[in-house]
């Protein structure tokens, strides 16, 4: 990708330059470089020069080919949208013409030329010319204003997904023909309908009525309390106060139109053999238990009526939806009832079948084998690797990425969506100020450092990333507005990390291009986050015996003003600049200004401290869990603070009690010990019952300092961080930290700094 700016000279003696049909500049407001989303693979982009569209806008095409009609359908919705314009076509000639050219060899690819001339689009494919009108519109002002700019472009990914968890919430129609048009502008083609789910099947059916008259409508629209209580109950349709919903078949093959129209693949998801139960609920028969139980999710893999259910079902999905790829999930079967059903070790002893995966493997190959013949491909998450991958089938890797990268090693294709960068659902600023999300932390920035092509992999295998996807799942995303606050604008940093170049990808340009989008995003009335916090960063300098913080506004246009003493900034306070360090310890407060005013935003409270453990020598009596090892030893005493999720690698996770002593070197006065805990329920990371601290001159003889419990509510849903403070007011060389979590075993302590002053 190249980016070249030229800068366009005013004649003083004319006053204003003329080109062409552009009009006079003076006479209007300064024109804005252009926010464009995702950044072309190569854009010449002349600045302050523009080409000014009539009020009627004439284009022209080459040919009569069937996609003109839906270009032109997007041309006139695109720019009447921006600039209340009228568009028309022609027989030849126009402001804008379309070209074929078939030396593009992407089918995605085009050129778009904007001149003293007008404006000439080339591409091979009607996809091409989509996007070149996308592009078209992003550099188009409301006073009809066009960049004047060349522009060569393709994506670097074919598969650019967006998907949609409908199940525990049902979403309406017309919020997923909203979101295809939003995704379509920024050019994204993929939307992945997870369409059926545990709660609630969400697809009307011929062969299987009861799948929508049973099982897509429950008792609770609360997931916490219908998922987590004690009835679980699906209701039928009718049932006063039932909650729920389902699209008709009309309803879809509406949503996969307009789709079409768009340029947009929909890749519908038909859960098997786990996260089942609602189907339970309308045929039990087809489980082990042959009844409805809060137990039962997976389907029974030795009855021959499953896969009777299943691809009569799958046949109904393939007649609405055209798509090559159809999505099996394979996820987090429980398999537990399997084991004892009689009828699946039947199918074990009578397959060859050594385990319950290679169980879960025989029916996702059979499966396949059966979309296969009709002219369909598998998609699976990576679970679907255990028990023996499908010959033919694709990965699609959340786990991380371990499984993507396992798959596209052993030559199959592989599309990576990993939860710690591309997980939707999880919060994208302070969960204390944020509508309830399922936990974890993925701001903007966190989803703009994805790279998809991993370093594991050899340029060969690289070939097998078809591409990428984030994915919001809905347990705690109750309608369409909050969906829009968590897809966007990180959706945005999704189309640039599935179009543009990687090597040339800059967050800082991205940040400047994200805030203008998301201006536009509000203005058109979607609900997108908006981008009001501010990002922390933690170092210490173990020779200067520092400790600084840097601060980063997630929008790109406003100031941070800070206090260092825990007071509430104003427009007076300090302007950041550059990082606040600190010998010792400071509580900073930062704020957003624009203009002079605060930003309706939350102010970041953030402590830094450069404490006497810093740097010391450590003891652990029981290690760490192998799974959350942060930077090992050094974590509690390196001065670095982590970011609020447990997925950052900076917190010490603990299964076995917390055990640690820290030699300081020498008696030292101790005026406050603490440290600071993490609680994230939904991943089995609690408080500790109770920290105590205790100190010794020797080493060997300790004497307690006393013992606190948590204040922490078990029960709340959302990350809580509490620190345990002890003030001594004595001296000792040694300090001794004892937590015990009092669970069954698999429960999680999470810890990231022992602070000494």
């Amino acid at each position: 990708m190249t980016i070249t700016k030229k800068l366009t000279t005013l004649s003083l003696a004319l006053g204003a330059l003329f080109l062409g049909a552009c009009s006079d500049q003076a006479s209007k407001q300064p024109l804005e470089e252009p926010s464009l989303i995702p950044l072309p693979k190569e854009l010449s982009l002349t600045l302050g020069a523009s080409y000014q569209l009539p009020k009627v806008i004439g284009f022209s095409t080459p040919d009569s080919e069937a996609h003109w009609a839906d270009i032109s359908s997007l041309l006139s919705t695109e720019l009447g949208r921006i600039t209340s314009l009228k568009v028309e076509q022609k027989q030849e000639g126009g402001e804008i013409r379309f070209v074929n050219n078939l030396e593009i060899k992407s089918p995605e690819g085009y050129t778009l030329v904007v001149s003293a001339d007008g404006i000439e689009i080339q591409a091979s494919t009607g996809l091409g010319f989509r996007h070149a009108v996308q592009t078209l519109a992003q550099l188009t002002d409301a006073e009809g204003r066009v960049h004047q700019a060349e522009i060569k472009d393709e994506p670097r990914f074919a598969y650019r997904g967006l998907m949609l968890d409908v199940s525990r919430h049902f979403m309406s129609t017309d919020f997923i023909i909203r979101l295809l048009d939003e995704m379509a502008r920024y050019k994204l083609n993929r939307f992945h309908w997870h369409i059926v789910d545990g709660g609630g099947w969400r697809m009307q059916s011929d062969a299987y009525p009861l799948l929508t008259k049973k099982a897509a409508w429950r008792t609770e629209r609360d997931w916490d309390k219908w998922w987590h209580g004690q009835d679980r109950q699906f209701v039928e349709e009718g049932t006063p106060g039932a909650y729920g919903g389902y699209y008709t078949k009309d309803d879809i093959r509406r949503v996969v139109a307009h789709a079409s129209k768009l340029g947009i693949t929909i890749i519908p998801e038909i859960e098997l053999p786990g996260h089942s139960n609602e189907i339970a609920a309308a045929y039990p028969e087809l489980f082990c238990l042959e009844r409805w139980d809060k137990s039962v999710t997976d389907v029974c893999i030795g009855n021959e009526a499953t896969f009777t259910f299943f691809e009569r079902i799958l046949d109904e999905t393939m007649e609405l939806f055209p798509s090559e790829y159809i999505h099996i999930g394979g996820d987090e079967a429980a398999m537990n009832h399997w084991g004892d059903c009689t009828k699946c070790r039947a199918r074990m002893k009578a397959e060859g079948l050594k385990d319950l995966h290679e169980l879960q493997s025989y029916m996702i190959k059979r499966i396949e084998r059966f979309l296969l013949s009709r002219g369909r491909k598998l998609i699976g998450w990576d679970e679907i690797l255990m028990g023996g991958l499908a010959p033919e089938a694709t990965v699609m890797s959340w786990r991380g990425e371990a499984g993507g990268i396992e798959a596209a090693k052993s030559g199959h294709d592989v599309i990576m969506t990993p939860n710690g960068f591309l997980y939707l659902d999880y919060y994208q600023a302070i969960a204390e100020h944020q509508p309830r999300a399922i936990g974890g932390y993925v701001p903007l920035e966190k989803v703009y450092s994805y790279n998809p092509e991993s370093s594991n992999l050899s340029a060969e295998e690289k070939k097998h990333v078809l591409g990428v996807q984030a994915n919001l799942w809905t347990e705690y995303v109750e309608s369409d507005a909050h969906a829009e606050y968590m897809y966007f604008p990180r959706a945005l940093a999704l189309a640039e990390i599935a179009w543009s170049p990687q090597e040339k990808r800059n967050y800082e340009d991205f940040r400047r291009r994200a805030t203008k989008q998301t201006e536009a995003l509000r203005a058109r009335g979607v609900n997108a986050y908006p981008l009001n916090g501010i990002a922390t960063e933690v170092s210490t300098d173990l020779d200067k015996q520092l400790t600084s913080l840097t601060l980063r506004a997630e929008q790109s246009d406003v100031e941070i003003r800070y206090t260092t003493d825990g007071s509430q900034p104003t427009a007076e306070s300090k302007l950041y600049q550059s990082p606040i360090t600190t010998a010792d310890s400071a509580l900073v407060v930062a704020k957003l200004f624009k203009n002079g005013m605060a930003l309706d935003s939350v102010s970041l409270k953030y402590r830094i401290d450069y404490h006497k453990a810093i740097g010391k020598a450590i003891k652990y009596a029981n290690q760490w869990n192998v799974r959350y090892p942060a930077a090992g030893e050094k974590t509690l005493i390196d001065g670095i603070r982590a970011t609020p999720t447990y997925l950052d690698g900076m917190w010490l996770g603990f299964t076995e009690p917390l055990d640690v002593t820290i030699d300081l070197g020498e008696t030292r006065e101790l005026k406050h010990i603490f440290a600071r805990f993490m609680q994230e329920r939904e991943q089995w990371v609690y408080m500790p019952r109770e920290v105590e601290v205790l100190v010794s001159q020797d080493g060997s003889k300790f004497e307690s300092l006393g013992t606190l419990p948590t204040q922490t509510d078990e029960h709340n849903p959302r990350p809580v961080f509490e620190v345990f403070d002890f003030f001594p007011h004595t001296s000792a060389r040694y300090i001794r930290m004892r937590a015990e979590i009092g669970r069954s075993a698999g429960h999680f302590i999470f810890l990231d700094e022992i602070v000494v002053h």
